[in-house]
């Protein structure tokens, strides 16, 4: 069981182009002054890797690369916030991992792990996330330091 009561988890890979996001929206959160009961971490694993690293908590905000389908009519780095309830009935929210957040929760919750209720995802429409680099797109960049804004006021730091 962990001390703090929010998991601020950042998610992607870092040489992936705009799939490193949530890894650069957690760094930049973990080097900021956040309430005492946050902590911060990266992961650039998923799927059932999921519960290991959310059990104890009982907040999670994830934030991740989303890359949805085109006639999804999302513009690039448009920000989704997706709660709990929109896990229910198996629906993935576009990442690329394994598994998806509902089904990792719900195998936890099955296995008798302490498994938060309240999550919270902040998913960017990326650009790219094939293409081997580093840098991320304009509008993924940009929409980067509005999550930051974001997750610091969800969290009452703003």
């Amino acid at each position: 069981m962990t001390s703090c009561s929010t998991l601020v988890l950042g998610m992607g890979n870092s040489i992936l182009s705009d799939d490193g996001v949530g890894l650069l929206v957690a760094e930049r959160l973990r080097d900021s002054q956040l309430p005492g009961h946050v902590e911060v971490r990266l992961s650039e694993v998923a799927g059932l890797r999921l519960l290991e690293l959310v059990r104890g908590f009982t907040h999670v905000i994830i934030i991740d690369a989303l890359r949805s389908p085109a006639d999804a009519g999302r513009d690039p780095g448009e920000i989704v916030r997706y709660e709990s309830k929109d896990f229910k009935g198996g629906q993935r929210w576009g990442s690329a991992h394994s598994i998806g957040i509902d089904t990792a929760l719900e195998l936890g919750r099955k296995l008798g792990c302490d498994m938060p209720e309240d999550v919270t995802v902040f998913a960017i429409e990326a650009v790219d996330v094939e293409t081997f680099g580093e840098e991320l797109s304009p509008p993924v960049a940009a929409a980067a330091e509005r999550v930051i804004s974001m997750v610091r006021e969800e969290l009452g730091a703003a």
